[in-house]
């Protein structure tokens, strides 16, 4: 990764001059990063903007219909740094907390519950564990409230909770059941299940700046990778167009003026769907300095066996597979703290 451009902080790049001298500055005391190449695709570490803006992509996917002029990128709240007889330091202890993480959500969303292993005493799973333990790890300002995959986010059709919370139990789950009955009776290789099973694929650590290269979002993160296929596809365009296409039925029934106006603002989906379950957030700051690919790679090994196989380096495409136990709904308005459940519906108390 480009420490300079990592570490230089807005005091610094206040002037083009400033920003030449912190450059050379940081370079002389930052080790030299290994070459993007040599790191095995399913071990990515993704550098601020690369990939076009890959957190964009999703955003605009999943309800963030627009994507805002690009800005000059302005990183606040940088570590400040002291160099000392050639070494780095950062004036903040590593052992204090980092701020709760600034990036405000919006909207609704569907989350996909994974099967937990190794539950404790207290009902703690692998995965809950895996979430809150890294907190800790990495002195992060928040755990994520509760392990997931995303299969929609910031849906901003609904207006209230109650109306949120009637789509779900009723065109939701419909459509996951329905899904699940066709399969049985025609006897496909996920026949039976609600969902079909997901494969991990490896891990990834990456940030994304509001406003540089599209991205809509303020944060750096860690992941395991998951593959999609043509069955989880075709789900998550039938929930997608539960929340945005047929919306315009709704809409008819007040002003039918608005229906040709809702089918272009959220046109089909056309970007594949990026399964991903992330363990933790931070500000984007932290990524490279707090979150690295090494880091992570060791969390998991040490603290989290069961997970541990996402990172290995081997030639097997799949790592490890979980089964969906569930699908919920999210109020995730706000920052993370305000994010709350307001429906779940668990596959175990339903037989197909």
């Amino acid at each position: 990764m480009d420490y300079s451009s990592t570490f230089v902080s807005s005091n610094y790049a206040s002037t083009p001059m400033r920003a030449q001298q912190a450059e050379i500055i940081l370079a002389r005391f930052m080790p030299p990063s290994p070459s993007q190449s040599d790191i095995p695709i399913h071990l990515s570490t993704y550098t601020p903007g690369e990939d076009f803006g890959r957190l964009a992509k999703l955003a605009k996917e999943f309800g963030l219909a627009r994507i805002r002029n690009q800005k000059k990128q302005i990183r606040k709240g940088i570590p400040k740094l002291a160099i000392t007889n050639g070494q780095q330091q950062q004036q903040q202890s590593s052992h204090d907390r980092q701020p709760a993480l600034r990036y405000i959500f919006s909207g609704y969303s569907i989350w996909l519950e994974l099967e937990q292993q190794e539950i404790d005493n207290n009902g703690v799973g692998d995965l809950e564990f895996a979430v809150k333990e890294a907190a800790d790890e990495f002195h992060l300002g928040g755990a994520i409230p509760a392990p997931h995959v995303t299969a929609l986010y910031g849906i901003t059709t609904i207006a209230t909770d109650e109306e949120a919370i009637n789509i779900f139990r009723n065109d939701v789950v419909k459509a996951i059941t329905n899904r699940a009955e066709k399969e049985r009776k025609e006897r496909t290789g996920n026949a039976g299940k609600l969902w079909p099973d997901l494969a991990a694929t490896g891990i990834i650590v990456g940030a994304e700046y509001d406003g540089v290269n599209g991205g809509e979002m303020d944060m750096a993160w860690t992941e395991i990778s998951f593959a999609t296929s043509p069955e989880h596809e075709s789900l998550i365009s039938e929930l997608y167009d539960i929340f945005y296409r047929r919306d315009t039925t709704r809409l008819a029934a007040a002003n039918a003026s608005l229906t040709d106006e809702k089918k272009e603002e959220y046109p089909p989906r056309t970007q594949p769907w990026v399964p991903h379950l992330s363990i933790c957030y931070d500000n984007p700051e932290g990524f490279g300095t707090i979150l690295t690919r090494q880091s992570f790679q060791d969390f998991l090994k040490n603290k989290c066996p069961t997970l541990a196989a996402a990172a290995e380096s081997s030639d097997s495409t799949v790592k490890l597979t979980r089964a969906v136990s569930g699908v919920s709904l999210w109020n995730t308005a706000g920052t993370m703290a305000d994010w709350k459940c307001l429906d779940r519906f668990e596959f175990d108390c339903v037989t197909p």
